[in-house]
């Protein structure tokens, strides 16, 4: 159908938004957490500690992106809707089981992996529904959705480093759910106006087949040269943008 350009879309938009500044604005503050990880399980001096404490928001900031193939697939065959809230809710049972830990090496799991695949699961799903709903205005739409992520990685940093002097590290996880949780209410919002895979294969019967492998990994687009030099360069052009959060700190 054509996009409305609005209506239930503006609500989709906020809600993208949200997502946007969630997942992107706690992954963007990970220098505030990784000193306050040095202070608790060790000390500044200790290099082995350094390196890895350093891997939990590598790893973490790594599977958020490195997981969007699949994200995209699972998009395309479940909807956004339920990816992003159940996604939302696998990251939220991540960064607070990351609360619970005594050392540093189970926050791979839990904050490297557990949360980062959760954020990835309800992050690709907020860039998605936004073309269901606008097409003339995407363009205006993309922007409000990215100025969530300036929002909160510009803010967090400083609630953050107020939250650890007062309630340490850990309460100041739990306080980070609250961001997850209402990152989880707001996937409800995602209401598809494109039905998915399931639905297109399923009929009435409700019976889902695995579509062909053709309609999941589409490789022709590739054969378009502009979409070779994009596909190509945008992934060139961000090949270090996220390391300065990682290694600025020391």
């Amino acid at each position: 159908p054509e996009p409305p350009e609005g209506g239930w879309g503006w609500g989709g938009m906020l809600a993208a938004m949200w997502c946007n500044g969630a997942v992107l604005g706690i992954q963007n503050s990970c220098g505030v957490l990784f000193v306050s990880m040095l202070r608790l399980f060790g000390s500044s001096e200790d290099k082995q500690l350094v390196f890895k404490t350093a891997w939990v928001s590598s790893l973490s900031m790594g599977m958020v992106f490195f997981s969007s193939p699949i994200v995209s697939i699972f998009t395309d065959l479940f909807g956004c809707r339920k990816v992003a809230v159940i996604g939302a809710a696998v990251g939220l049972v991540g960064l607070l089981s990351s609360s619970f830990v005594s050392t540093i090496e189970p926050l791979y799991f839990t904050y490297g992996i557990l949360f980062a695949c959760g954020c990835s699961f309800a992050y690709q799903p907020s860039l998605v529904i936004l073309g269901h709903y606008f097409k003339k205005r995407l363009g205006l739409v993309n922007g409000i959705v990215t100025a969530g992520s300036s929002l909160f990685t510009v803010s967090l940093p400083f609630l953050l480093r107020v939250l650890i002097d007062s309630v340490d590290l850990y309460n100041t996880l739990r306080v980070l759910c609250i961001l997850m949780f209402v990152l989880f209410l707001a996937g409800f919002t995602y209401k598809p106006l494109v039905p998915n895979t399931k639905e297109k294969e399923g009929g009435k019967k409700g019976k889902f087949k695995l579509p062909p492998a053709k309609k999941i990994c589409n490789f022709s687009v590739f054969k378009v040269l502009s979409y070779r030099i994009w596909a190509f360069g945008i992934p060139a052009a961000l090949f270090g943008y996220f390391v300065p959060y990682v290694h600025l700190v020391s």
